[in-house]
């Protein structure tokens, strides 16, 4: 990766990331040792003044090599936060105020950095603006190099040259194809193809002027399970100045939609199991969520029933597919029922831990079915994306299943099998016989007491708005 795209390589088998918004709780001091368990977190620049000496130094005293990034609306403007403090905006605040911008302010100076419909209207976010209140997000013309002189301008100001400044900023709505949206489509950027040549020319040149500034670029994306999506991706990957994190909001299995949680169809959630592989320039921030609490039930889209667990395992199995331990460029979060407002951690994270991949996925086909299977030198991946359960999987040697039950038990405890049940959209992770999945204990460091254990298909805007408690993290030294 590129150096600027770097922060302390980490050891950790599943590296974890945290997006903590506007409508959490305000931190509290016990925070800081939860928080400092993720290696990324993106949030509010707001949240700085919430623990001492200040948020960012209390985080990392505890992980200096974490990775913070303040979020901001990357194509987006807001028209009603002008009069708000620098500390709480998050959508430019310069509507009819520059704020001391070069520029001026956007609605009486700019007023072409709006993107238009077929009828002449301003685009705006229907689902994060209210019409009855006037407030709007509008879509800017992200593939100006205006905005983007605009916007790097204002982040600048707002991000870089404050108190607040952390590693990095989160650009929000760097949608890598138009249909991923709920935009009326712009006359400027008509197709999928055409809007992704200028999306990627935005995170290009914002990545390139923040890096000129010491500060790292992480961008909100998604759309991997389509072509147009998946393509998109790889082009800004090898484009002259990729971002330092690039982000697949729905991966694998989501909350979006009534049902409980929502799996895709096996040849979309290959695409993004490939795409996660596939990147090579910049970290890879990989959500996953579901409606239901921990420990529930429903039924999916698939119109089967469906857990908890079960979601959850299935996700991280899917991601450990295609995560590129090579680079250790790969970050998983899981999230229950949210809108980025609380601190989830789960055992799996601590506990689970394979080692080095021996080499890439292997497709076999049993039925009609595809099993997935990725060997590493402590055990196996296997994963089911399609709805139709296989009875028996034959396994290359005895295994040990590992599962939510068992996690915290004695390696011993665990019963060997030659083969396992392996029901739709479910994954299973199982341990060689030979090996412990836990390092060596070593030297560790006390994090402290972890925290109990996020959305819709666009990034929730913050508003200015597990472990089980006693638990210790440790890393070994």
């Amino acid at each position: 990766m590129p150096l600027a795209a770097q922060t302390a390589g980490s050891s950790k088998f599943i590296q974890t990331f945290l997006v903590y918004y506007g409508e959490g709780p305000t931190l509290v001091a016990g925070d800081a040792q939860k928080m400092a368990k993720f290696d990324l977190i993106d949030t509010n620049k707001y949240r700085y003044n919430e623990l001492a000496p200040n948020t960012w130094a209390a985080i990392k005293t505890l992980n200096p090599n974490i990775g913070i990034y303040l979020y901001e609306d990357g194509t987006e403007a807001s028209n009603f936060m002008d009069t708000w403090s620098p500390i709480a905006v998050y959508g430019l605040g310069r509507y009819n105020v520059s704020r001391g911008h070069s520029m001026g302010s956007l609605n009486g100076n700019n007023p072409g950095l709006f993107l238009l419909d077929s009828l002449g209207k301003r685009i705006y976010n229907p689902g994060y603006s209210s019409v009855a209140s006037n407030q709007f997000f509008y879509l800017m013309d992200f593939g100006s190099t205006a905005w983007q002189s605009y916007w790097l301008e204002a982040v600048t100001a707002d991000y870089v040259n404050q108190p607040w400044v952390a590693d990095g900023v989160h650009a929000d709505n760097c949608l890598t194809i138009l249909s991923a949206g709920s935009y009326s489509p712009p006359g400027k950027y008509p197709t999928d193809a055409v809007w992704s040549g200028a999306m990627n020319t935005f995170a290009s040149a914002i990545s390139a002027g923040l890096h000129g500034h010491g500060q790292k670029l992480w961008c909100n994306r998604g759309a991997t399970d389509q072509p147009g999506g998946a393509a998109a991706w790889l082009a800004l990957d090898s484009a002259p100045a990729p971002p330092d994190v690039v982000a697949e909001e729905g991966a694998f299995a989501v909350m979006w939609g009534s049902t409980a949680t929502r799996f895709y169809a096996e040849t979309n959630w290959k695409s993004q199991v490939d795409t996660l592989s596939k990147i090579q320039h910049s970290k890879v921030a990989i959500f996953s969520h579901t409606n239901l609490a921990d420990g529930q039930s429903g039924t999916d889209n698939w119109g089967k029933p469906v857990t908890f667990s079960q979601s959850l395992w299935y996700a991280l199995g899917s991601f450990l597919l295609g995560k590129n331990d090579v680079l250790g460029n790969a970050y998983f979060a899981f999230t229950s029922g949210t809108n980025y407002d609380s601190i989830q951690w789960y055992n799996e994270y601590d506990k689970i831990n394979l080692g080095k991949a021996v080499g890439p996925y292997t497709v076999t086909t049993i039925g009609s079915v595809n099993v997935y299977w990725r060997e590493f030198e402590k055990g196996y991946v296997y994963v089911n994306p399609t709805a139709t359960d296989v009875a028996s999987v034959t396994l290359p040697q005895a295994l040990r299943q590992l599962t939510r039950d068992n996690l915290l038990s004695a390696l011993s405890t665990i019963p060997s099998v030659n083969s396992i049940v392996l029901k739709g959209h479910n994954a299973a992770i199982l341990l060689k016989s030979a090996v412990t999945p836990l390092p060596t204990p070593g030297t560790y460091h006390c994090l402290g007491p972890a925290s109990t254990g996020v959305t819709a298909d666009h990034c929730s805007h913050p508003s200015p708005r597990s472990c089980n408690p006693g638990t210790v993290a440790y890393t070994a030294s």
